[in-house]
């Protein structure tokens, strides 16, 4: 295990940095030039990230960039990882990853032949969601690209022939309107979950909040009934708007959960989801500039800020037309996301069997 080097040291240029938290930059020089784990040692403790390419990790984390005869990197990795080290990170008030914790700890491990056979299987998985992610992005950015040109520059299919005019969000097409994104889509908040505590694992949920929606759900996640208004149970491709802290904005795929407060569930009759997503996205930034400017520890936007944002709504034939190509688009998003989540719950079901 090697020490990162202070982050004030470093100096951007074409090599990934990486800190606890993640890459965070690149560098110039390589501290770390072969493929090398890289170990979350303050902040995110005992994250890992496999990294393929040079790196220059800096002081928040640790790396392995060689083992020992007898010892495949890629194992040493999922070894780890089945470790659980976040757990080992102490109890102080600044938690910590210590090598010495490691070094005292007994592992069994196979031969080289059957350690590199269960890092090829295990890395198939991890390629395959890395492709997905990938396409995803690619996704993203094309609904981004079609829905900025067809509704906020309006250079949609004949837009040459057509007559603008005046409107309180400056010169949009005739025929189109200008709305409230309040009156353009329902934002159901969340409940205090509480109230609602679960009575057995069996006929619970688990309860959608911020950290969920930021890693995800897991052991520690809060359960509530299921006896609750359906209204609040959340499932897959229903869009969720943290309205404080974080203010994210995603298309949830981590199966059925009970909607949380500070959180929106946001939905529409009129229109279609991915119109919605993509104009709240348009708001985002100012949301969260106003966010931060609140006095209170945790920033957040009212209801009045929703009423305050407005919503170009195209003349039906435009939506309509739109709505056959980027809906595709949106589409393929979740079921790529859906797959993932199913990937890597194969793959963890796998490093649990396999090391």
């Amino acid at each position: 295990y090697g020490f990162g080097l202070p982050e004030r040291d470093r100096v951007m240029g074409s090599v990934p940095v990486y800190a606890s938290s993640g890459l965070v930059g690149y560098h110039n020089e390589s501290k770390v030039k072969k493929p090398s784990i890289i170990i979350g040692r303050k902040g995110n403790v005992g994250s890992l990230s496999y990294s393929e390419t040079e790196s220059y990790p800096i002081d928040t984390v640790f790396y392995v960039d060689k083992v020992s005869d007898g010892f495949d990197l890629k194992y040493i990795y999922y070894l780890l990882r089945k470790m659980n080290l976040p757990r080992y990170g102490g109890d102080s008030a600044v938690p910590g990853l210590s090598r010495d914790t490691i070094y005292n700890m007994i592992v069994e491990t196979p031969a080289l032949d059957t350690q590199m056979k269960i890092a090829e299987i295990l890395s198939a998985y991890d390629l395959k969601i890395e492709n997905n992610n990938f396409i995803i992005k690619k996704l993203k950015a094309t609904a981004q690209t079609l829905f900025d040109e067809w509704f906020v520059n309006f250079r949609f299919p004949g837009y040459e022939k057509t007559k603008f005019v005046e409107s309180e969000a400056g010169e949009i097409p005739e025929g189109w309107e200008v709305k409230s994104l309040d009156q353009t889509a329902d934002f159901l908040n969340g409940v205090a979950s509480q109230k609602y505590p679960a009575i057995n694992s069996k006929e619970s949920l688990p309860v959608i909040k911020i950290r969920e929606m930021n890693s995800g759900i897991d052991q520690n996640s809060d359960r509530a009934t299921r006896e609750i208004d359906k209204k609040y149970i959340i499932k897959n491709g229903d869009i969720l708007f943290a309205c404080s802290g974080s203010l994210s904005l995603m298309t949830w795929v981590g199966g059925e959960g009970v909607l949380n407060q500070h959180i929106f569930k946001v939905t529409s009759e009129n229109y279609p989801k991915w119109f919605i997503y993509h104009w709240v996205q348009k708001h985002l930034h100012n949301f969260k500039i106003i966010a931060e400017g609140k006095a209170t520890t945790m920033g957040h936007i009212q209801r009045h800020h929703l009423s305050e944002s407005f919503v170009v709504v195209p003349a039906e034939p435009i939506l309509i037309k739109a709505n056959k190509i980027i809906s595709n688009l949106f589409d393929q998003q979740i079921l790529l996301q859906e797959e993932n989540i199913s990937l890597k719950s194969q793959r963890d079901q796998l490093l649990a069997k396999l090391i």
